[in-house]
């Protein structure tokens, strides 16, 4: 899991249970930048493009071995949790989860 500025396009900290090297952990800022600010191009882009300016705010990218899920703050908008998961996740009990603690990040103290 990583914490994400978007605005900046970069990542301010990360957990993992494996060592992913610095370029990897660089792209999950970048593929979040691209499917939540509709910058995706090609086939990723008809699948997060709903025809309308309204902001993206959660995307899943399904792949064999691996999930991603990014998740924008909808408090601070540049703020966003990019997770990778294993293919075996539940996403009905980890979405609500991770939005949850990304809601609880951003609330005034």
């Amino acid at each position: 899991m990583a914490f994400a500025d978007l605005e900046a396009g970069m990542v301010l900290s990360v957990s993992a249970d494996t060592s992913r090297m610095q370029e990897e952990i660089s792209s999950l800022c970048s593929t979040a930048k691209a499917v939540l600010d509709h910058q995706a191009n090609g086939p990723m882009e008809a699948l997060i493009s709903n025809g309308s300016d309204a902001g993206v705010f959660e995307a899943v990218l399904i792949e064999p071995e691996e999930v991603g899920v990014f998740l924008r703050s909808t408090i601070k908008q540049s703020d966003a949790f990019c997770c990778v998961c294993t293919s075996r996740i539940s996403l009905q009990r980890f979405l609500p989860a991770v939005r949850a603690a990304l809601d609880a990040l951003e609330m005034p103290k």
